[in-house]
């Protein structure tokens, strides 16, 4: 399974390159695109831990689209990046989770997207022990167990990735699928019930409770 994958809506008149370098000199994995249509085509047929998105002149277009996202409750951070100041307060008010302006240090930059990756957990580390011995990595996306990899696959990964977000809660069926599958992906209750099996093998019976009425919740 990939690490961080970050969506990246670019204008078609500017460039955030250097930043872009930066991230991926860090191992994150980055996916471009021109347009709010693209921006669209892409989300409905992947899965992304972070929308970096591109605002150099009051685009309403672009407000809106970070309206929509919040809308349809996508949980995804979104990151505006910026030249203009006067874009940073209409950024917020149109629903983006970090705003910074493109000429910010190399260390600025990356420890504001960690950041933004570690609210989605509410943690400040960058692993989050699941047992005494057994550790998730929020960056690498991976299980390890006394430092060696537990190779649990992609679909229980990004399952035990969403439950961690929402620990300390039940999550639905329904809403677990609509966070681990794209929208352009078919898939039954019995696919999800099918990997947290495996999750269970793997780590333990007991590192997810589930409830036929309110679905599934992480037990650490």
């Amino acid at each position: 399974m990939n690490a961080i994958k970050i969506l990246v809506l670019e204008s078609i008149d500017s460039t955030i390159s250097q930043i872009i370098n930066i991230l991926e000199d860090n191992d994150f994995q980055i996916e471009i695109c021109k347009d709010n249509n693209e921006f669209f085509e892409c989300i409905y047929n992947n899965l992304y831990d972070l929308y970096m998105i591109n605002i150099n002149e009051m685009s309403l277009s672009r407000f809106q689209l970070m309206q929509a996202l919040n809308d349809f409750h996508d949980i995804t951070m979104k990151m505006v990046i910026t030249s203009a100041p006067t874009i940073i307060k209409p950024s917020f008010i149109h629903g983006c989770d970090e705003c910074i302006i493109k000429n910010v240090d190399k260390k600025e930059i990356l420890l504001r997207v960690k950041a933004l990756i570690r609210r989605q957990f509410r943690v400040y580390t960058d692993k989050i022990a699941l047992r005494k011995d057994i550790y998730y990595d929020i960056f690498s996306k991976k299980v390890l167990k006394n430092e060696k990899e537990i190779f649990l696959g992609e679909k229980p990964l990004l399952i035990l990735d969403y439950l961690l977000k929402y620990k300390g809660s039940f999550v639905s069926s329904s809403t677990l699928e609509n966070g681990v599958y794209p929208v352009s992906t078919n898939c039954k209750n019995g696919s999800i019930r099918f990997h947290i099996h495996k999750i269970r093998q793997m780590i333990g019976n007991d590192v997810i409770i589930s409830n036929r009425t309110n679905g599934y919740k992480i037990n650490i």
